[in-house]
């Protein structure tokens, strides 16, 4: 019996499949977390082909920052705790997908200023609405920050969005 793998006629051809464009939206983007472990990671996966080129990255965090100095951050954040840039070929395609909104998670204002954003960027990246929100804040913020992206109708589908709440266990759960 041949399997899947033994088909002469998959050689050379991926096996494992690319996910669909989508924007990864990172609460908290401008805390530790971020620059020293999240887009060092997904840095790494753009190296190996692992995500798709449309791939786009939000920070939302208090501080002003701007696009391009998000990007000089998060560009630190792969250099000192990831594998470093390799190709500069490859960093700016990343770079291109790396974006930045200021915005409170108490504040409901702060999600009609995402949510626009988020469809500006559908348009320009091609992500046809495809979301992963990343709560990666203080536990005193997860109900806000869901109850607003709720409010604005941010999290409604089920299948193209997801929500992640990363908090390490026996540390802040107050």
């Amino acid at each position: 019996m041949v399997t899947l793998l033994d088909n002469p006629l998959r050689i050379g051809l991926q096996q494992e499949r690319t996910p669909e464009p989508l924007i990864i939206t990172i609460f908290g983007a401008s805390g530790d977390l971020t620059q020293r472990k999240l887009v060092p990671a997904l840095y790494q996966l753009k190296q190996e082909r692992r995500l798709p080129p449309e791939v786009t990255i939000v920070g939302f965090a208090r501080r002003d920052w701007s696009h391009d100095y998000f990007r000089e951050q998060m560009r630190e954040g792969v250099e000192q705790f990831g594998k470093g840039i390799g190709s500069e070929e490859v960093w700016n395609d990343f770079a291109q997908g790396l974006f930045y909104c200021s915005g409170n998670m108490d504040q409901p204002e702060s999600y009609e200023k995402l949510k626009n954003f988020l469809a500006e960027l559908d348009g320009r990246r091609g992500t046809r609405g495809n979301r992963v929100f990343y709560l990666s804040v203080s536990p005193r913020f997860f109900k806000p920050g869901l109850r607003n992206l709720g409010a604005m109708g941010m999290i409604e589908d089920s299948v193209k969005t997801r929500v992640v709440i990363e908090k390490p266990f026996g540390k802040d759960l107050r």
